[in-house]
């Protein structure tokens, strides 16, 4: 085995590999409940009957995944290639392992296997278009009214005068115009260095609120943080072709030469087109918000599971200990006295947060009818992104319409 990783490949490209792989191993050693499927919370394939490998074989696959990552060091191609083909079986397994980062390095590791200019372009257009659609997808009411008021919370036990406080959330509320203004800003000569520092500020930002000082939640997205600012500074800061004094400037293409170099690759070229432009049908619910990157975004769908006192009394004691009052008078009609907090019970298990598809709200309703004994002990309302709200109650569907 050669000592030395990544011989004969492009210093950029060299990091970069090096940036998604660590990442990737320490974010799913971060998560790792959700990709064993002997727990609690339900494992909830792609569609019904998709084989679960079941204890120890799931820990084995598990350990096999990250081995690859491992190998990968001195055996790139292949061991990225199994990689990527055991975690798209991992995730057809449960779909709450379709995080957005691990989709996001889970398509740059695959768009690393091109030869250096095309691997390097496709890459920097991937993470050019990751923050254009951060910013997009937040430019919406639901971000202004709630978001930044909730992300600058921790601010209040600070200490901090309240003009601070709310010179912060105002701040926070720039988040979509910052985040837009970085993916094109990183094309530009003249404004790269300006949107490299504002990229430094946001994530550096996203640290002190997500962090012990701040939330202290979604532990997952710590590393993802710092894997943004390494691959921004990896593919679009100036560096050097060589490691010696004197050494030639290693510029970054503009864009222009960067499509060229895509074009050596038609499939290549299709892969980052795709994964730039299907966030689109986002907005009209055919596409999953999270591989569109519309996370602390609040613009995805979203779903109440209610359920009778007498059907709590059925869950087991760690699936009760997540049923809480409904909040608001209820229409007994569709809705009932108590909810099933799934996104809490999700992320105390797995580390992560629920996937917010309706597919996926209707794969956790078809397990919990399993222990539904009467009309009515389990109902299920989805607000989808785009079309009417959704009702579901035993086997029955109806779509309700605004009165």
């Amino acid at each position: 085995m050669a000592s030395n990783p990544f011989r004969g490949v492009d210093r950029r490209l060299a990091w970069l590999r090096l940036i998604l792989l660590i990442s990737c191993g320490v974010t799913m050693l971060a998560c790792r409940p959700l990709w064993l499927n002997s727990r609690v919370f339900p494992v909830l394939p792609i569609t019904p009957g998709f084989p679960i490998l079941p204890s120890p074989w799931d820990k084995c696959f598990f350990a096999a995944m990250l081995l690859m990552l491992v190998l990968a060091f001195w055996f790139y191609r292949a061991a990225v290639k199994m990689f990527l083909v055991a975690s798209l079986f991992a995730f057809c397994e449960d779909q709450n392992r379709g995080q957005p980062w691990f989709y996001m390095y889970w398509v740059m590791l695959l768009l690393t296997l091109w030869p250096d200019p095309i691997a390097l372009a496709a890459s920097r257009c991937a993470t050019s278009a990751v923050y254009i659609w951060s910013g997009f997808q937040k430019c919406s009411p639901h971000f202004f009214h709630g978001e930044p008021a909730w992300f600058v919370g921790p601010a209040a036990n600070w200490h901090l005068p309240a003009l601070v406080v709310d010179l912060l959330r105002w701040a926070v509320a720039t988040a979509p115009f910052v985040e837009l203004g970085i993916g094109l800003a990183l094309w530009s000569t003249r404004l790269r260095h300006a949107a490299i520092t504002a990229v430094l500020l946001v994530h550096g930002t996203a640290l002190l609120f997500l962090g012990p000082l701040g939330h202290n939640y979604n532990l997952v997205v710590w590393p993802w943080n710092l894997s943004m600012i390494a691959l921004v500074c990896v593919l679009f800061a100036q560096g050097k072709s060589q490691p010696k004094a004197g050494a030639q400037a290693d510029p970054v293409p503009r864009l222009s030469q960067s499509i060229a170099d895509l074009r050596q690759s038609r499939t290549a070229a299709t892969l980052v087109a795709l994964y730039s432009l299907l966030p689109i049908l986002s907005y009209l619910g055919l596409w999953d918000s999270y591989f569109s990157f519309a996370l602390y975004s609040e613009n995805a769908a979203t779903a109440n599971i209610f359920i009778t006192q007498s059907f709590a009394d059925r869950l087991s004691p760690d699936i009760r200990a997540f049923v809480r009052p409904f909040p608001r008078a209820y229409d007994p009609q569709f809705q009932g006295p108590l909810v099933l907090a799934y996104n809490a019970w999700c992320y105390r298990e797995l580390h992560v947060p629920f996937i917010p598809e309706p597919r996926v709200y209707r794969a956790m309703f078809r397990y919990l009818r399993a222990y539904s004994r009467a009309p009515g002990d389990l109902r299920l309302i989805i607000g989808p992104r785009f079309g009417p709200v959704l009702f579901y109650e035993d086997d029955r569907l109806r779509v309700l319409t605004p009165k």
